[in-house]
């Protein structure tokens, strides 16, 4: 591919890597706060939780000292020399396989999520598969990178298959990720509004974090389909290593957050429903209802905020979850409800008889 020196072709071949690279590093400054606080509110975790997120910011850090350096390669040293912009920096094709490590990893821990949250892992482990096929053409295509050394030579039909099963398969994986994981949390949705409130929250976060990765990803695909002859594909592909890390670690983060909804959400339950005033006036009619309709109630509020938190949030099983205050109240009775008693509904009933 031999490209004049005009000033479209630098800006389709210099300006969009130039740009992909400050857009990455911008986002690798977003993944070293991220770590600093998942490191800060989440001690507790377990060992390979911490050494996933610490290879996973390596990796980061990696992919973006190669960036840099095949920029600089190709703008500073290649500098006046148009006949050069043909050639592939090594660094440039190191970080397609980055690239592809980050986002092996972030996938199997998603697929796990999956697995844990549906109980089924025959539907994780197709994900793990998808995830490991495209980590293999990712390696491929940076063998040949290397080796060809020339773009004109990497876009011919065979070096380029490779490049384009491997991003197809990393926008796949991530779609199903996403589908999957909306389709679990709307089947959990309850009668209750608070919790319907959290849940719906979690779809909206799960399709903001997954759906702009995937478009990223399919973004780049077209681009690569469409426009080979520039590098506008190559500048979206550096940002694919950074979004991944982010939804990672912004996963990781949110446990607090969710976990201060859910006993809020609980709050609220329980002072609507040992109000003085909603016990007063609805004294008769509870009079009216089987002693076991208020017990039923009020266990199954509990239990399917219990259910959801400990799916969601994976207290028992899942190794990236902060265990629980011991000494919360409301916590407690969150997760180990007491058995309504007939006696204690009379002495409240008493307690809060309305005067005539």
């Amino acid at each position: 591919m031999h490209l004049p020196g005009d000033v479209t072709t630098v800006a389709t071949v210099y300006g969009a890597i130039l740009l992909g690279t400050c857009f990455g590093c911008g986002l690798t400054g977003i993944v070293f706060v991220q770590c600093i606080l998942y490191y800060k509110l989440y001690p507790a975790d377990f060992a390979w939780t911490k050494a996933l997120v610490f290879v996973v910011w390596l990796f980061d850090m990696m992919h973006t000292a190669c960036i840099i350096t095949a920029v600089w390669e190709s703008v500073i040293t290649n500098f006046d020399k148009p006949q050069n912009m043909d050639d592939i920096p090594s660094a440039l094709g190191l970080s397609v396989a980055v690239t592809a490590l980050v986002t092996f990893m972030v996938h199997c821990f998603f697929a796990n999520r999956i697995r844990m949250l549906t109980k089924k892992w025959y539907i994780a482990a197709p994900v793990v598969f998808l995830a490991f096929l495209r980590l293999l053409a990712a390696c491929v295509s940076t063998s040949e990178i290397i080796r060809l050394k020339h773009y004109s030579l990497f876009i011919k039909p065979y070096p380029s298959w490779i490049f384009t099963t491997g991003v197809t398969l990393s926008a796949s994986v991530e779609f199903i990720i996403t589908t999957v994981m909306i389709i679990f949390l709307g089947s959990r949705k309850t009668g209750f509004a608070n919790m319907n409130h959290i849940i719906n929250s979690l779809i909206l976060y799960t399709l903001e974090t997954g759906g702009f990765t995937f478009l990223v990803t399919l973004a780049s695909l077209f681009c690569w389909l469409l426009m080979r002859h520039n590098l506008i594909f190559l500048g979206m592909h550096f940002a694919i290593a950074k979004l991944y890390a982010n939804s990672l670690l912004a996963t990781l983060n949110m446990r607090k957050r969710l976990r201060a909804d859910c006993i809020a959400t609980n709050e609220r339950e329980q002072s609507h429903v040992l109000s003085p005033i909603s016990i007063s006036k609805n004294h008769f009619s509870n009079r009216m209802l089987s002693p076991n309709t208020t017990q039923k109630s009020a266990q199954l509020s509990v239990n399917v905020e219990t259910t959801v938190v400990s799916q969601i949030d994976e207290n028992k099983d899942h190794p990236d979850i902060e265990a629980p205050p011991a000494d919360t109240h409301t916590l407690a009775a969150f997760e180990q409800p007491r058995p309504y008693n007939v006696m204690d509904r009379d002495r409240e009933d008493k307690k809060y008889r309305p005067l005539v």
